[in-house]
C-alpha cells in the first residue's frame, strides 16, 4: 500500500493531466508545466499555457471533498 503523500500526489497530476486535456480541447497551446518560479521562496506555476497572444496562468485544484466549498471557493 502506497504512502498518503504519494496517493495525493498521484491523484493531483491526474487532476493536472485533465485540466490540460481540457484546456487543450479548447484550443489553448501548453507553454510550460510545473514552472518553477526563480528565486528563495518561489513557488510553481501548474501549467502555461497560450491562448491566441494571451498567456494564460493555471492553478490546478483536486478537492477530494466538497464540504470545503470545492476546488473554486479554495
Amino acid at each position: 500500500m502506497g504512502t498518503p503523500g504519494k496517493f495525493r500526489k498521484a491523484a493531483g497530476d491526474a487532476a493536472e493531466d485533465r485540466a490540460l486535456a481540457h484546456l487543450q480541447d479548447a484550443g489553448l497551446r501548453l507553454v510550460a508545466r510545473n514552472y518553477r518560479t526563480p528565486g528563495r521562496g518561489g513557488g510553481e506555476i501548474d501549467l502555461v499555457m497560450r491562448d491566441g497572444g494571451t498567456l494564460v496562468f493555471v492553478e490546478v485544484r483536486r478537492c477530494s471533498r466538497s464540504e470545503f466549498g470545492g476546488a473554486a471557493a479554495s
